[in-house]
């Protein structure tokens, strides 16, 4: 055979090769999306069996605050919502999917998280990599970005409105039977005015015959932090534990994106929202979020300002 012929073999052999790997790169793009559907889909029911089913046993979650979490073992604690309840909705978009080899892919997008009440969502961006393995695809790993906001201290001025002295009504059924605690809010400008300083007081409920509890205090500063351009805030609690979260405003309402690790050492993450009236109450919600490490119930509550207590 001739250079010239054999060259042309070579070239047909190549050209027919690329075909089948992008017909093959085809019906494997469409089983991931079917999958990442299921995902979503799973997600929105709370069915955290099927969630933990999409994952490898050692594919791990890092969110966009650096907290690394077990994938399988994360979603396997998913739960249906309460009944009456509105989870977060999730909708991906702008997503573009790669193969880095036959049976490894990479898919970036964009994530937008639609908090009930909450007026626009929240944005995010998101690296998902999907592995083939026994024949399905599944997620080895999901690294999560916050797209960056706006950035000026002149931010902390406009929480302003939480200075006062405030009580937390649970916005539970009427005929609800489970004695809630009492809880009272006191916040105050530092002498600088660069952190807000708030103090929580949880009174647990009295109970007939039985020795009152004493009372659980959590501290909190909110401030600006330079390094990541963004508000933060730091709370401790009495008990031991901890966390910090990242602000940011979203219309009418201020979102904290937590994270805390509880006395045990467990660790949980959850968008907390604020959504103020203008005058002297504001609803205060959060909700549990899939990159913590235990399951918490969504929490419905109302801050009512005491009379006088306004900033002046």
């Amino acid at each position: 055979m001739t250079r010239v012929a054999s060259s042309a073999v070579v070239a047909t052999l190549l050209v027919a090769t690329a075909g089948i790997v992008r017909a093959q790169s085809s019906e494997d793009e469409k089983a991931i999306r079917a999958a990442g559907s299921a995902y979503q889909e799973a997600l929105a029911r709370g069915d955290g069996k099927a969630l933990a089913a999409l994952w490898t046993a050692d594919g791990d979650i890092v969110d966009d605050h650096g907290m690394v979490t077990k994938g399988r073992d994360t979603m396997a604690l998913t739960t249906p919502p309460a009944p009456g309840a509105t989870p977060p909705a999730f909708r991906i978009h702008d997503t573009n999917l790669r193969f880095l080899t036959p049976d490894v892919a990479l898919e970036d997008g964009m994530i937008d998280v639609l908090v009930p009440g909450s007026g626009a969502p929240l944005a995010g961006r998101f690296s998902a990599t999907w592995v083939r393995q026994g024949g399905a695809w599944k997620l080895a790993s999901l690294r999560e970005g916050q797209l960056p906001t706006a950035t000026g201290a002149a931010q902390l001025a406009d929480l302003d409105w939480m200075v006062g002295d405030w009580s937390v009504v649970d916005n539970a059924p009427a005929d609800a039977k489970t004695a809630r605690p009492t809880i009272d809010v006191s916040v105050r400008w530092n002498a600088g005015r660069t952190f807000l300083l708030r103090d929580m007081k949880i009174t647990p409920p009295a109970t007939s015959g039985v020795e009152p509890l004493a009372p659980m205090h959590v501290t909190q500063r909110i401030g600006w932090d330079p390094l990541s351009r963004q508000i933060r805030s730091w709370v401790f609690s009495a008990d031991g534990g901890h966390g910090d979260a990242f602000w940011s405003r979203d219309g009418g309402s201020w979102i904290a994106r937590t994270t805390a690790v509880l006395p045990d050492g467990s660790q949980t993450a959850s968008l907390n929202v604020y959504t103020y009236d203008g005058k002297d109450r504001c609803t205060w919600q959060s909700f549990h979020t899939h990159t913590g490490g235990e399951h918490l119930p969504p929490v419905n509550m109302t801050m009512i300002r005491k009379p006088g207590s306004a900033a002046k």
